[in-house]
């Protein structure tokens, strides 16, 4: 039979089974190669913001290409199941009617009604992966080196909830959606951070962090999506990176039995609270520190940042271990019942020079042009600061002496030669 090429202007029917879990039903089908190139698209669709694109794109790396080498290379070849969502467009299920057969043939189970049947998506369906991202895009590498494969077919599973209904302009939707992606990954594997921001609906950091990056002045266009939490030297145009926000508002945040918080959804009226707690620490953070204002009211571009953070060092905050832990101190203040407005205010008084006394050879390495994050010189630094802004070390354990003779050790000083700074408080 000769290879058929479909395009995405086509309809696409298939052969499926209709089931349902949860609250969901689902449809059991099977697609060739040339409709999951050609059909499905990736996850990152689902997200307006060029931050939270681009980390979820990253996600399809070197792990796309091993899946393009092992179609061409392997004949026994063989998938899982990709997970399909849609929305959009026109999408119906036909059922088949179950009827008994000839005599002395067996006789369907009366449970196939309503189970077998045809999936049909018109031309303005869109279908994109919630699991088996790598996997498309493999697919696809693998068709442009090698056409033979367009009838290879790959088990689907599509998920569109009530199919006729999941439109573009659903957020209810979107939410499942986005919820169900996490949750595939979330029991087959650990979810990595980067993959919580994105995508958890029950998570209220998550979803404060992913709304504040898409809306809030300060991070629109402004945040760094890179694989790593520390942000490259050759970007100055980011000030800080969305890790680091859902850090900060990780602590700012905090509750009691704060883990059980956040594995579910809070309704809407307490997270309008949490946003609202989000919005005043950052306006607050603004108000008083005004590289923060700069950056706010600058439109996003490549050099915003470069005078903050550079290889002479730069600002405290525009480092993720140097906003990380004056947010620490300012919810440790909290902790001794200082409103957060006055914590916020001691804190930008603390010295935010890198490159000098206390940061430098604690937190920056002025020889080498380059942070220092050891888990001792951050508590350490941690410390410092809370003395700082008049905390009571007690309440880490500590006191001046003991400070002291820490910082001395890491610095290679004597004692004697090291002196606390002033309390601004």
């Amino acid at each position: 039979m000769p290879s058929r090429m479909p395009t995405k202007s086509n309809p696409l029917v298939l052969a499926a089974l209709r089931a349902e879990m949860g609250d969901w039903t689902y449809y059991i089908s099977m697609m060739k190669f040339a409709d999951v190139a050609h059909r499905i698209s990736i996850v990152q669709d689902i997200h307006t913001s060029h931050s939270l694109q681009e980390l979820l794109q990253r996600q399809l790396t070197a792990r796309s290409k091993t899946i393009r080498d092992y179609l061409l290379n392997q004949p026994q070849r063989f998938f899982n199941a990709l997970v399909v969502a849609t929305y959009g467009g026109q999408s119906t299920w036909n059922e088949l009617s179950v009827q008994d057969g000839p005599a002395g043939l067996l006789a369907p189970p009366p449970d196939l009604e309503g189970v077998l049947g045809f999936l049909s998506f018109d031309e303005t369906v869109k279908l994109f992966a919630v699991d088996g991202q790598h996997r498309v895009v493999g697919i696809r590498q693998a068709l442009a080196r090698d056409a033979g494969l367009a009838l290879q077919e790959v088990c689907a599973i599509f998920v569109p909830g009530v199919i006729q209904q999941h439109r573009q302009d659903d957020p209810d939707g979107f939410e499942r959606t986005r919820r169900l992606f996490s949750t595939l990954n979330r029991y087959a594997k650990p979810v990595n951070k980067r993959d919580i921001i994105a995508l958890d609906e029950d998570d209220v950091v998550a979803i404060i962090a992913r709304n504040m990056v898409e809306e809030y002045p300060l991070f629109r266009d402004k945040v760094s999506a890179k694989q790593s939490k520390a942000i490259p030297t050759s970007d100055r145009g980011s000030f800080t990176n969305i890790i680091t926000i859902y850090d900060v508002l990780d602590v700012i945040l905090r509750t009691p039995r704060w883990s059980e918080v956040k594995r579910f959804r809070p309704d809407d009226a307490n997270l309008s609270l949490f946003s609202e707690r989000a919005r005043e620490f950052w306006d607050l953070m603004i108000r008083n520190f005004e590289p923060l204002q700069f950056v706010a009211g600058a439109e996003a571009r490549p050099n915003l940042v470069e005078q903050y953070r550079g290889p002479e060092g730069g600002h405290l905050l525009f480092r993720p271990v140097g906003l990380n832990i004056v947010t620490k101190a300012i919810s440790l203040l909290r902790d001794q019942s200082v409103r957060l407005d006055e914590s916020i205010r001691r804190c930008a008084l603390a010295p935010m020079n890198l490159a000098e006394i206390p940061w430098a050879r604690l937190l920056w390495d002025p020889a080498n042009g380059r942070m220092i994050t050891t888990g001792e010189n951050q508590r350490v630094a941690l410390r410092i600061l809370f003395h700082i802004v008049g905390g009571d070390l007690q309440r880490l354990n500590t006191d001046a002496t003991e400070l002291r003779a820490e910082w001395a050790g890491i610095l290679g000083r004597n004692v004697e030669e090291v002196a606390l700074p002033t309390v601004v408080a």
